[in-house]
């Protein structure tokens, strides 16, 4: 796995075709002190990730061009991506959120609390896979 650059603050890269959802999510996640970087697209988001490598990437599922399942496909079939924890947040199913290699799923509307419990449950699992592992 490639080493994640050293961030003052935890990362996380938020996708969604919602102009209204990104900016919610990103004022749950700002006042706790992490870092974000909101992206329109599935295509952004594998760019923008294999570029900054995020701690943490939030996803919706329904988008134009390469949805959310296709996103995660090619996140999850690159090295470099491979291990970044990805919440799905969604307003469908949650019996098809279940089918997706995400870390964790969330149904819209996604209450605050929720949302940020879930945020610290991932970066926390990974930060002990990360600290575990052998470069």
């Amino acid at each position: 796995m490639t080493p994640q650059p050293r961030r003052e603050k935890q990362l996380v890269l938020i996708v969604d075709d919602d102009l209204a959802s990104r900016e919610l999510l990103a004022n749950y996640l700002e006042p706790e002190g992490y870092a974000v970087v909101l992206v329109s697209s599935g295509t952004a988001a594998i760019q923008e990730a294999r570029q900054t490598l995020p701690d943490l990437i939030v996803t919706d599922v329904l988008m134009p061009g390469p949805g959310g399942l296709q996103t995660l496909f090619v996140l999850k079939n690159t090295p470099e991506t491979l291990e970044i924890p990805t919440i799905v947040v969604s307003g469908i199913s949650p019996r098809i959120l279940g089918l997706m290699p995400a870390a964790a799923y969330l149904q819209k509307p996604v209450e605050k609390h929720t949302f940020l419990q879930t945020v610290r449950k991932c970066m926390n699992s990974h930060t002990r896979v990360k600290s575990t592992s052998r470069s």
